[in-house]
C-alpha cells in the first residue's frame, strides 16, 4: 500500500486546474467591471436569451395646424431576436515524450494558458460580432472626440435618459492616433484582453480591442450589456461523476484533466458557454472615424479630461 503522504495525481493536478479556472474567472470579473455589468447571470436550465428593440410609431402627420391637437407618437420596447447559448469545447493532449523534453510546466501548464487566451479571444469576438449585427448607424464622424460626443447625444435620445453612462469600443490603432496628440493622465488597465481607459473625454468609458475594425467605433450604454453563461456546476457536471472535474464557484468554465495510460498522454478537456450581448439591439451605435475637416489631430486635444 502506498504511503498516504505520497504526492500523486490528482493532488498537484487539482491545484493547477483550480488555478486555471480561477484565473479565467478573475479575468471575467475584470471584464464585467470594465463593462460595468452586474454579476454574470447563470443559466442553470435552458439556454435561450431574448433580445429587445425600440420601435417608434409616428403619427400619420406632423403637420399640425394652429390650435389643433397634436397626434400622439408611440415608442415601444418589443421582442427582437432570440438566440441560444451553447457549450463550446476544447481539448488538447500532451505526450509523455514532450513532457520529458521540455518539462511538465511548459508542456502542460503553459499550453493550458495558451488555450485560456484563445477562449477569451473567442468570447470577445462573439461579443463584437453581436455589436455589429444591427446597430444604429451614425455614419462618418470627424475624429474620435466628435464620434464620442455624437454617441453620447444619440444614446440619450434612444434611451430617453440624460444620465446614461456611455461605453465606446474602438480599435487600438484609432486610439493611438488620438492619444499621440492628447494627454491621458489616469492611465490604462487591462482585463480579458481589453484595454480600458476610465474618465476619458468627460467620464465616457473607452475600451480598446483589435476585434473592432480599424476606423470603426461602437457605443452603447453600460446598463445595456449583459453576460449570461451556462453553469458548468449544474446538470452538465453530472456527466463527469467518475472523473476529476474542476470548476470555480461561478461555474463559468470547467476543466477535466485525465491521464491516458493507453497512449501515455496528459489530456485537458475544457467546456464553457458564455455570451456577452446587448439587451436592446438597436441601443447599439456604430460609426466610422473620418479625419477632422481642419486642424488635424491637434484639434482633438481640447477637452480631453486632463486632470
Amino acid at each position: 500500500m502506498a504511503d498516504p503522504k505520497l504526492i500523486k495525481t490528482p493532488d498537484m493536478g487539482e491545484v493547477q486546474a483550480k488555478d486555471f479556472v480561477e484565473r479565467f474567472s478573475e479575468s471575467v470579473t475584470k471584464l464585467t467591471q470594465a463593462l460595468s455589468t452586474t454579476r454574470p447571470q447563470a443559466m442553470t436550465q435552458g439556454n435561450t436569451i431574448q433580445m429587445y428593440k425600440f420601435t417608434t410609431n409616428m403619427a400619420e402627420t406632423t403637420a399640425v395646424g394652429e390650435g389643433e391637437d397634436i397626434p400622439l407618437s408611440g415608442v415601444k420596447r418589443v421582442k427582437d431576436r432570440a438566440f441560444t447559448v451553447t457549450f463550446e469545447k476544447a481539448r488538447k493532449a500532451v505526450s509523455i515524450e514532450e513532457v520529458q523534453r521540455v518539462g511538465y510546466d511548459m508542456a502542460v501548464l503553459q499550453s493550458d494558458k495558451r488555450i485560456l487566451k484563445e477562449i477569451q479571444k473567442n468570447v470577445r469576438e462573439s461579443f463584437f460580432a453581436f455589436l455589429a449585427t444591427a446597430p444604429t448607424d451614425l455614419k462618418a464622424q470627424g475624429g474620435l472626440q466628435n464620434a464620442i460626443a455624437q454617441s453620447v447625444g444619440k444614446l440619450q435620445v434612444l434611451f430617453d435618459d440624460d444620465a446614461v453612462e456611455t461605453i465606446v469600443f474602438i480599435n487600438p490603432m484609432d486610439a493611438a492616433k488620438y492619444l499621440g496628440a492628447a494627454e491621458i493622465t489616469n492611465g490604462a488597465s487591462v482585463g480579458f484582453g481589453l484595454t480600458l481607459l476610465n474618465n476619458f473625454l468627460g467620464g465616457v468609458t473607452l475600451i480598446m480591442n483589435s476585434s473592432v475594425p480599424e476606423g470603426t467605433f461602437y457605443a452603447t450604454v453600460k446598463d445595456n450589456i449583459n453576460l449570461m453563461y451556462l453553469d458548468t456546476n449544474g446538470e452538465s457536471r453530472k456527466l463527469f461523476e467518475n472523473k476529476s472535474i474542476t470548476t470555480d464557484e461561478t461555474g463559468l468554465i470547467a476543466l477535466v484533466r485525465d491521464d491516458n495510460t493507453t497512449n501515455l498522454t496528459n489530456q485537458s478537456t475544457l467546456y464553457w458557454g458564455i455570451k456577452i450581448f446587448p439587451e436592446v439591439a438597436n441601443g447599439v451605435i456604430k460609426g466610422t472615424l473620418a479625419a477632422p475637416a481642419t486642424g488635424g489631430a491637434s484639434e482633438e486635444t481640447s477637452g480631453t479630461g486632463k486632470k
